[in-house]
């Protein structure tokens, strides 16, 4: 049947499971607008503040709950303001439809008002970027960009939509549809026995579970193959809460930042690697000879381009993580359960040991305290999101996380700002169930605290944690150890003159300003109980540093 190609993606988009979409109109989407005015009823529809955060929304929505949310705005600047969103979101591997309006195809390369080739600039940085031209293959490439985005290593797909284009007559059969299903390669039942003969053979393994695991939903699997064969596990940045903290096999993140003592050790320690899941970045390995020292790997990767693109593994194996997974489940309860490296039974006691202190009571604040009321003050069920910075690589080290999906950082690209409108989308993706905590900087507060209006106007109450060091921290330490001045970095003024608690409460939302160790505690239960966004400024002590180093046997501790 025929209609405007704008009802037939609204119609795409309800099939596909779509039930929320985060964007802001503009002239050059109205027609789009006008679809999803129809559809009311059947997708929630949020405007944000700034477009970035309606890509932000989106990839916090399906990293709290699996689930896809579409990310919509205007041409020119608002699509461009998309870029990092998309950049944000296809990094870590989070599939959503970002639409950007675009103007008709007859001014477009003619440089028109608000006109910009927004495909030839997202295509380095998206998996797919593609621009609308043809009504007769349209809806065509609308059906595959769902596909392309869900398919083998997920991301983001970013469709341009010319403003005749939307109103432009296609054919399509809404009650005919059905949703695209996804087709990922699986691992080779040869390749997963030469695994586990490895693994077997293996004096000390260890397990890396990568962020791939959690976006596969294969955390608790993977736990059971560990507890049947008695090798540590160890988690990428982007895997934290894959396996509970406490769980005996439990061995941290190793990592040049974000990660542990433990993780370190024990990662140093193995002979050999089971990687699922993970692609071995920079932040992660440190340098990657000193990575590599003594051990063999074997990498799982749903994407073939990823297997040998750092360094090249013993064992490379392509397939999907669940998959795999399920597969070496498999084979180890055919084994039964196995003895274990000696090692193993030492592990809760060496995690105890080697856990960085959290307990300062000095006034200004230390930041590991503010972490350690994180710890205390929020269940299992919380929802937390990060951006980049001092305040992500501690919030790496030393934050808590027992559920897979509960902790939703940027991980990849390190986006300031993106912590905020990522909390609104996460429990939007829940209808507020759980709370969601912003875990942000005071230099990252400022960066998108307009989405607190957002949040106030959607009744979404998120709570934000400022760590208020009064300084780009990070950048402060790098130029520090690395260069040896100070530049640029001193921000004393977000500890004197500016007032973040009456900029959220000039949002509709509530605050407080936290000064002693003692008090954040009961901050936090007030903001747990307010029906309202509710920021949380704790004033820190400023030159406090982060634990880092070259590599993951020269990290420097600082705070103990």
């Amino acid at each position: 049947m025929k209609m405007k190609l704008s009802e037939a993606i609204v119609q795409i988009m309800i099939k596909e499971g779509i039930t929320d979409a985060f964007g802001i109109p503009g002239a050059g989407i109205n027609s789009l607008y006008d679809a999803m005015d129809k559809a009311q009823d059947k997708i929630k529809h949020i405007t944000l503040r700034h477009e970035e955060c309606c890509v932000h929304a989106a990839s916090g929505y399906y990293r709290a709950s699996g689930k896809m949310a579409v990310a919509l705005c205007t041409s020119g600047p608002g699509a461009t303001n998309f870029i990092t969103g998309v950049y944000t979101s296809n990094i870590d591997s989070i599939p959503l439809i970002a639409i950007t309006g675009q103007g008709v195809r007859a001014l477009m390369g003619k440089d028109a008002f608000q006109c910009v080739d927004i495909v030839d600039i997202a295509k380095p940085i998206a998996k797919h970027a593609i621009c609308l031209k043809n009504p007769k293959t349209a809806v065509d490439e609308v059906i595959n960009a769902f596909k392309i985005a869900r398919e083998g290593k997920p991301g983001a797909v970013l469709i341009d939509l010319p403003l005749d284009m939307q109103m432009s007559e296609v054919e399509f059969d809404a009650d005919a549809y059905v949703p695209t299903s996804v087709s990922n390669p699986k691992a080779s039942p040869s390749a997963i026995k030469a695994a586990m003969d490895m693994l077997v053979e293996a004096k000390n393994p260890v397990i890396l579970m990568g962020g791939g695991v959690v976006l596969a939903d294969a955390c608790a699997d993977l736990v059971k193959f560990a507890e049947i064969m008695q090798i540590p596990v160890v988690t990428t940045y982007m895997g934290k809460g894959g396996i509970p903290v406490d769980h005996p096999l439990n061995a941290g993140i190793p990592g040049i930042q974000c990660g542990a003592p433990i993780g370190n050790k024990t990662f140093s320690e193995s002979d050999v690697v089971l990687a699922i899941g993970n692609r071995f970045t920079d932040r992660h390995t440190g340098a990657v000879p000193v990575y590599t020292k003594n051990k063999k790997f074997i990498h799982i990767n749903v994407e073939r381009k990823e297997i040998g693109k750092i360094f090249t593994p013993d064992l490379g194996i392509v397939g999907d993580a669940k998959d795999a997974i399920t597969q070496l489940l498999a084979e180890a309860e055919k084994l039964g359960k196995q003895k274990g490296a000696a090692r193993v039974a030492d592990l809760p006691k060496v995690r105890a040991e080697l856990r960085r202190k959290v307990d300062h009571d000095c006034v200004p604040i230390n930041p590991h305290r503010v972490f350690e009321e994180l710890n205390k003050s929020f269940d299992a069920d919380t929802i937390f999101t990060t951006g980049c910075g001092i305040t992500q690589i501690w919030s790496g080290q030393l934050q808590d996380i027992n559920k897979p999906k509960r902790y939703l950082p940027s991980g990849g690209s390190g986006t300031l700002g993106y912590d905020i409108p990522a909390a609104i989308g996460a429990m939007v993706s829940e209808k507020c169930k759980n709370k969601a905590v912003a875990v942000i900087g005071d230099f990252g507060f400022t960066f998108h605290a307009q989405e607190l209006a957002t949040a106030a106007a959607n009744d979404v109450p998120l709570i934000v944690c400022i760590v208020n060091n009064a300084y780009l921290g990070l950048i402060r330490q790098n130029q520090k150890f690395a260069f040896g001045y100070e530049y640029g970095v001193a921000m004393p003024e977000n500890q004197g003159v500016m007032d973040f608690v009456k900029v959220a409460e000039g949002f509709g939302c509530e605050g407080e300003r936290v000064f002693k160790p003692e008090d954040i505690a009961g901050a936090f239960e007030r903001a747990k109980a307010s029906k309202k966004p509710y920021v949380i400024d704790i004033v820190c002590e400023p030159e406090a540093h982060c634990s880092m180093g070259p590599d993951i046997e020269n990290v420097k501790e600082f705070n103990n």
